[in-house]
């Protein structure tokens, strides 16, 4: 019998093929598996650094809040150097409850008023330093004076009487040594008629003259040797146009320069608007009608001079704006207001633009102060209320009335810094006479302020809108901000 073999063929191609597939499935499933333990890792490593950045940023607007409340702070305060300088550390509490932690920084740039601040923020470990500059300004606003100031102290001595106008609720604020009294020059307690007395608190800046020359109308200055004047104009409609900056003029009549002292003669010079003049002056005086109408500023001294000769007789002072305010009529009102804003050259920080049309609708009194706004800028704003000022000096003043004659000063009197006249006195008032003020005495330096002789000065309340003084105010402004 014949043996067949069948040979029976083996696909080793195929059994190859399966344990690839076996071992590609193994390899996928590996990597599945470094993979998800990368993605797992990598999930863990994202989750920390966005902790860390959200942190991070919550740190930043946590000295975000810091600043802003620390800003609202110095700026609502209104303070001064001394009380800025002493705020050295503190903290701000958000709404959150977060302490924010702020610290006076060493590292500022230097110059007068600038302050530096490191505001610290924390939140899950992070921590974010802001470092804020801000400077503190001076600037120059209006505000209403209820009385007078004497913040160094008033010494009324002699024969001299010092009264409140009859009729009138008159108060006066006094520092010094004898905050809240008035003394004669031994020193004892003098009771004043119709004048309440109250300590002064040193609330009133008076700004510096040197301050207000940029609003001034005609500026009168000097050779650095005193002797060669040089006169400028300011602030004023000229024909068609306005003059904004100083414009150099030939110095006019009623204005002279002796032995470096200014002297200016207003019914003289005829200049309407403020004049500032660089040094001591003397005005010099004129009994009615030749009345004296100007505001006055002064970086010297100032002294009130009569005529030579026989000067008994009335003498009436007015600052620009109560020049309208006070005694005027229904006949006089229409050639008051040309005088204190006349058809050309009017001051532009004070006339209201109109013409001869608007001026004849002023049939009286009462129509002028109906539309008074019509005609002149309102004097409860800066720079206008410095027509209010009959004078204000940075040295001291003195007043001299002689025998039988009768000064009215129509305006406020300021004395902002140093001493002046004599006995070393911010401002004095003597003679023999009778003065009569009607507005505010505004002294703020250190020094005391005397009366003395054998006179009588009474002081009134003024109109109103005549109380508006300008004051210096002390404002903190954001300068910068960065990181540290």
């Amino acid at each position: 019998m014949k043996s067949i073999r069948i040979q029976k063929k083996t696909n080793l191609k195929r059994l190859q093929s399966g344990f690839t597939s076996l071992l590609f499935i193994l390899l996928v499933g590996m990597a599945l598996t470094v993979a998800t333990i990368g993605y797992v890792a990598s999930i863990k490593t994202m989750q920390s650094s966005a902790l860390t950045t959200h942190a991070q940023t919550q740190a930043q607007m946590q000295t975000m809040v810091g600043y802003q409340a620390l800003s609202e702070f110095l700026k609502s305060s209104n303070m001064d150097l001394a009380k800025i300088s002493a705020t050295n550390t503190g903290t701000v509490t958000s709404t959150s409850g977060s302490a924010i932690r702020y610290q006076k920084s060493p590292n500022c740039p230097t110059g007068t008023g600038n302050y530096c601040f490191d505001i610290i923020g924390e939140s899950g470990g992070a921590k974010a330093i802001l470092r804020a500059l801000f400077k503190v300004t001076d600037s120059v606003s209006s505000s209403t004076s209820t009385g007078s100031i004497f913040a160094g102290g008033l010494v009324v001595g002699g024969n001299a009487s010092f009264k409140g106008a009859t009729g009138e609720n008159i108060g006066i604020s006094t520092g010094g040594a004898n905050a809240g009294i008035v003394t004669d020059t031994a020193g004892k307690t003098v009771t004043l008629t119709g004048i309440t007395v109250t300590p002064f608190t040193g609330n009133v800046n008076v700004p510096s003259a040197i301050s207000l020359r940029p609003f001034a109308n005609y500026i009168f200055t000097k050779d650095t040797g005193g002797t060669v004047p040089t006169c400028y104009k300011n602030n004023l409609h000229s024909g068609t146009s306005d003059i904004t900056t100083e414009t150099l003029i030939t110095c006019p009549s009623g204005v002279s320069l002796n032995n470096g002292v200014w002297t200016f003669n207003s019914s003289v010079a005829q200049l309407p608007g403020i004049i500032w003049l660089d040094g001591n002056t003397i005005l010099m005086l004129n009994k009615t009608p030749n009345d004296y109408v100007n505001s006055v500023i002064t970086t010297g001294t100032l002294e009130t001079k009569l005529p030579e000769g026989n000067n008994e007789g009335t003498y009436d002072i007015y600052a620009t704006h109560h020049y309208l305010l006070t005694n005027a009529t229904n006949e006089n009102i229409k050639s008051r207001l040309l005088k204190v804003c006349p058809a050309d050259n009017y001051p532009l920080q004070y006339c209201q633009t109109y013409n001869a049309t608007n001026r004849n609708l002023i049939i009286s009194l009462q129509y002028f102060k109906d539309h008074k706004l019509s005609f002149i800028k309102d004097t409860n704003t800066y720079p206008t209320s410095l027509a209010n000022i009959l004078f204000l000096t940075d040295i001291g003043f003195t007043l001299d009335a002689a025998n039988k004659t009768t000064m009215n000063l129509y305006g406020n009197i300021m004395g902002t810094r140093a001493a002046g006249g004599t006995g070393g006195a911010s401002g004095k008032i003597t003679g023999t006479g009778d003065i009569n003020i009607r507005g505010n005495i505004v002294v703020t330096g250190n020094f005391t302020t005397e009366m003395q002789g054998n006179m009588d000065v009474v002081l009134g309340n003024s109109d109103a809108a005549g109380n508006s003084i300008p004051v210096t105010v002390k404002s903190v402004t954001p300068s910068s901000i960065s990181y540290q």
